[in-house]
């Protein structure tokens, strides 16, 4: 909802002086000519100013433009009008830390009832905002149109303040913006928008006034959040003062200065929009066709990115991640810079899809998650040889392309926690997947306090295991490059691994039963790389204690254990 809505409506009812020209009411408009309204630090100035089908007598009408009294709301209230048109309208509003001055062109009001609105028009207008520092902001908005706005509540955001508890209140059905244009010239950044559709906004007082919130946050030093230790809190009162059903607003592009600062940056979106904003969070969040061209030379798109049930209380209260319940993405790809790995270096990657899902919260946490990628690559010829690129560069892969999925959940009645199943499917190497069961779990290791979460985690036991190895590619190409290097048979490396793999089995493991069984069925995958297969389960749970004062040999042998390979 754009300011001028409350400024050019509410404020004319505290006029500081007004001359008046009018027939009877009804017969001709009221006009008001040099009206100068000063509400707190801002005054505006309203030339001229006429209302059109008034329901109150001249000098009814006349008295409540005139009254002292610094009930706006209920002034408002007693106004009804077919119309009410004001050319021109400049406001300028003082403080300490800067100086704001507008100007909005052709409000108009029809149907105005008891101090509401069905429309309010404008031809667009623009703001300055000075600061004592010598930064300039201009603020350009185009043509706009808003139904059921309601000025008397409006009014009461103005005038009252509320308590956190304190209802919502209709504000306005909706209202569109055909375009905006914001200027920092401090921070050499220009943001420009298409049409921007609000609709459903509902609000209340604030419990801080927003200018006042505004320097508090312009003046904080983020190294010392202390000097304000309220701010956040403030914060989050001004987030859940306000919602809205829907915000939707297209073509959305900035460009500003970067490092190097004669290389700008470009960032542009076709479309942004929110469904359900309320409480300081919302129902969805999207952003469709995004891209960045940064100043550095990395470039990154995403065709769409969803989040839904989004919760910013978290960050404000406890300076804890963002809650969400499920986030969507596709049609990612990144082309980088990589001055780390040399001059040409780049990291190149892509994603075709991601999703997640985050349910059942405890505190901040989620105890129950599922979430998928589908082919994310990654280039690695781009690159060139580095300390991680060079050993798959030597195996003949060019791009480590994979897919995954993962589940996970706590379950509170048993004290237990399942991790299953977590796939990976990488592109010409094979698959993994891996389940495992956890006992003892409390609801501690959910703990926003990392150290209670670390002292629960102690006492945490592993219950089972369950890990499938399919496909050799990777195990194929590893051997067939020794065989390369040694000048030898695949078939003699493949059989040296096989032996030493049995080996540093029982060295680490000792020589039980299990021990061998494991130890057999590894040597029988690399010798034939289709399929391993191991279960491991520990009936009475092992925990950090036990890792830390058993043998692993001994907590092997403690274990049901099936091991299996395709022959």
């Amino acid at each position: 909802m754009r300011r001028f809505i409350v400024a050019g409506v509410v404020t004319p009812l505290t006029l500081a002086s007004v001359a008046f020209s009018s027939q009877a009411a009804g017969e001709k408009p009221l006009t008001l000519d040099n009206i100068v309204v000063t509400l707190g630090a801002t005054t505006y100035r309203i030339p001229h100013m006429e209302i059109d089908g008034a329901s109150l007598p001249f000098a009814e009408l006349a008295k409540l433009f005139l009254s002292g009294d610094s009930n706006v709301a209920a002034r408002l209230a007693r106004i009804s009008a077919r119309r009410i048109a004001l050319p021109a309208m400049s406001s300028e509003s003082r403080n300490d830390s800067h100086v704001e001055r507008a100007a909005y062109r052709n409000l108009v009001f029809e149907n105005v009832v008891s101090g509401r609105a069905a429309i309010v028009r404008a031809d667009g207008g623009e703001e300055t905002i000075e600061s004592a520092k010598g930064g300039v902001r201009r603020v350009r908005w185009g043509g706009s149109q808003a139904k059921g706005v309601d000025l008397v509540e409006i009014a009461r955001l103005g005038t009252m303040r509320n308590e956190a508890d304190a209802p919502l209140k209709p504000l306005v059905d909706e209202e569109v913006v055909d375009s905006t244009r914001l200027e920092d010239a401090d921070a050499n950044v220009v943001v420009t928008t298409g049409r921007i559709k609000i609709a459903g906004v509902r609000g209340r007082a604030l419990q801080t006034p927003a200018g006042r919130l505004i320097e508090r946050i312009e003046k904080l030093d983020p190294t010392k959040p202390e000097d304000d230790p309220a701010l956040m809190r403030d914060i989050l009162d001004a987030l859940q003062s306000f919602e809205a059903a829907s915000i939707d607003v297209d073509h959305v592009a900035m460009t500003g200065k970067g490092e190097p600062a004669a290389k700008p940056f470009a960032a542009k979106a076709a479309r942004f929009g929110v469904r359900k904003a309320a409480g300081a969070g919302a129902g969805e969040m999207f952003l469709e066709d995004f891209s960045l061209a940064a100043s550095d030379g990395g470039n990154l798109t995403v065709k769409q990115i969803a989040l839904n049930d989004l919760r910013l209380a978290p960050v404000l209260q406890d300076g804890a991640y963002p809650r969400i319940a499920r986030f969507d993405m596709r049609g990612v790809a990144a082309d980088l810079p990589d001055p780390k790995a040399g001059e040409t270096a780049r990291i190149k990657f892509s994603v075709e899809g991601a999703s997640g899902t985050f349910e059942n919260f405890l505190e901040t946490t989620p105890t129950k998650f599922s979430g998928r990628i589908d082919n994310f690559s990654i280039d690695l010829t781009a690159r060139g040889e580095t300390q991680t690129t060079t050993p798959f560069l030597a195996l003949g892969y060019r791009e480590i392309a994979l897919s995954g999925l993962a589940a996970g959940e706590w379950r509170e009645k048993t004290s237990e926690a399942a991790l299953e199943p977590v796939v990976i499917d990488a592109k010409d190497m094979g698959a993994a997947a891996v389940s495992a069961h956890f006992g003892n779990v409390s609801s501690a290791a959910f703990s926003s306090s990392p150290v209670t979460s670390r002292a629960a985690m102690l006492t945490t036991s592993i219950k089972s295991i369950d890990l499938t190895l399919e496909g050799g590619g990777l195990v194929d190409r590893t051997l067939a490059l020794e065989a390369k290097e040694r000048k030898t048979s695949i078939e003699q490396v493949r059989s040296d691994y096989a032996k030493s793999a049995t080996t540093a089995i029982a060295a680490l493991l000792g020589a039980g039963a299990n021990a061998s069984r494991l130890a057999e069925a590894v040597s029988a995958y690399i010798e034939k790389p289709k399929r391993l297969h191991l279960h491991l389960v520990a009936p009475k749970g092992i925990n950090a204690f036990d890792a830390l004062l058993r043998k692993p040999g001994e907590i092997l042998e403690s274990l049901d254990v099936e091991a299996s390979a395709d022959r």
